[in-house]
């Protein structure tokens, strides 16, 4: 069967002729390649051969191919990668045609043997990236969205590097953008900062009233006091409106919480009092009126509240 043409990709720098010389000068190469891979891992077997899991005489294979990889100048996992693809491949199984690369990513399938000379239907020939994502392995050179978050997830599968990363990624502004414009993550960035605000608060209540013996009988975690207000809500699937009203509360509620044991009241004046109190009552007119939306979906405001909600400071 007459050979196909080999067509450059490249037609301002080779001509086909050169194309198909040098892409014939490689292969030859690979296949050499190839050869000396398997030749090396045959070699091993013979030095020890393969037996069963668990087999005592197993025990003994590293210190001689340590000593055997550095007395030839190549590194003892190379030799052991060799060693387990000759293991994986008898042969009489294997492709002389197919480089030592995509039989080591199709190694650990059981139809390896028919799939090496066949490759599934849409698969013109072998690539070792398309060998390794058929295998379910992460490809060399990941080129699809999903194979570089794939690549990602492995490489920052530790939650420290992984908060890192995120951390210096989102200092880009698009990046942080297009992450907060997605209610699903902006719902789980809220959940963690919720939680880090209670666990605040919580911490600077129980510093507040470690020393207070005296109020021992009385006295609750603060942990236990914020869980008894948190509300009832899954934050993966509450709106945004919803995780902004909560949100909005449990910040003024931690912020008081702060704020009131520091305060420094003999050196109010009367009119900083009234200032105090009247914002106050604005604020608790905010929150009626808040509470009658959400229950019963009115929205209108009368003339008091508005009044109220108007007036600044005397």
């Amino acid at each position: 069967m007459a050979a196909s043409k080999i067509t450059s990709p490249f037609p301002q720098r080779f001509t086909d002729r050169q194309w198909a010389h040098y892409v014939k000068q490689g292969k030859g190469l690979v296949e050499e390649e190839t050869q000396i891979q398997f030749r090396l891992g045959d070699l091993t077997l013979k030095m020890v051969p393969s037996q069963r899991p668990g087999d005592s005489s197993q025990r003994g294979v590293f210190p001689v191919l340590d000593r055997f990889a550095d007395e030839i100048g190549i590194n003892v996992h190379t030799l052991i990668d060799y060693r387990h693809v000759a293991v994986k491949w008898p042969p009489e199984h294997r492709a002389p045609d197919v480089s030592w690369s995509i039989h080591r990513a199709l190694d650990a399938l059981d139809d390896r043997f028919e799939l090496i000379s066949n490759p599934p239907r849409g698969t013109v020939k072998w690539t070792e990236d398309k060998a390794l994502s058929h295998a379910g392995r992460l490809p060399s050179r990941p080129l699809t969205k999903a194979e570089k978050l794939d690549r990602v997830r492995v490489l920052l599968d530790q939650d420290d590097n992984a908060a890192e990363a995120v951390g210096e990624l989102i200092k880009r502004p698009d990046v942080a953008h297009r992450v907060m414009s997605n209610d699903a993550n902006k719902r789980i960035l809220y959940r963690a900062h919720h939680e880090q605000r209670l666990q605040a608060a919580g911490a600077r209540q129980a510093a507040a009233y470690e020393d207070d013996e005296e109020e021992e009988e009385g006295e609750e975690t603060t942990t236990q006091q914020v869980r008894r207000r948190e509300p009832a809500v899954d934050y993966t699937r509450a709106s945004s409106e919803v995780l902004e009203l909560i949100g909005t509360g449990t910040t003024f509620l931690v912020e008081m919480q702060r704020l009131i044991p520091e305060l420094h009241v003999a050196e109010f004046t009367d009119r900083e009092v009234r200032a105090v109190l009247d914002n106050h009552r604005r604020i608790r007119a905010a929150l009626d009126w808040c509470d009658t939306v959400v229950t019963t979906g009115e929205k209108t405001m009368d003339e008091e509240l508005a009044r109220i909600l108007s007036e600044g400071d005397e």
